[in-house]
């Protein structure tokens, strides 16, 4: 599992249960009918976050389900945080993970995939520059990062 680190996060209280909706994921024909309707193929990466957390809000991030995926100038959002910042992937480039953010008003690259971006910037040390020092903190107090 790709993304097993979204639930030890969980697990290890990192985000608050009152304020998380964690869904049933989308089948293989739900991501099948978005990709359809939207004229794209989720990479593989992609495909697999579904399976597991697609349509889930995290609080601190919400995992688009199928239906709720958008495109724009060739990039595919799939996610979004409390604080409005949007999340896509270039499939054009092998999947690389760009951020809106509502701060600056930039695009900015987080990563390199979609599990870099899951894994090592949201759960992880690399997150430091996009989500603060309290944040990478309260991550090594959990034995995530």
């Amino acid at each position: 599992m790709a993304y097993e680190k979204l639930k030890r996060a969980l697990d290890a209280g990192l985000f608050d249960p009152e304020l998380c909706d964690i869904v049933a994921p989308p089948v293989e024909a739900d991501i099948a009918h978005a990709e359809q309707a939207l004229g794209v193929t989720f990479s593989p990466d992609h495909r697999a976050l579904l399976l597991e957390w697609g349509g889930s809000d995290l609080h601190e991030i919400v995992i688009h389900a199928p239906g709720q995926v958008h495109v724009e100038d060739g990039l595919i959002e799939f996610a979004a945080d409390y604080a409005g910042n949007l999340f896509h992937y270039a499939p054009d480039e092998e999947g690389a993970v760009y951020a809106d953010d509502v701060q600056s008003g930039e695009t900015i690259q987080l990563a390199a995939s979609l599990p870099e971006f899951i894994n090592e910037v949201l759960l992880g040390a690399k997150g430091e520059d996009f989500y603060g020092e309290d944040w990478v903190r309260e991550l090594k107090a959990l034995n995530l990062a």
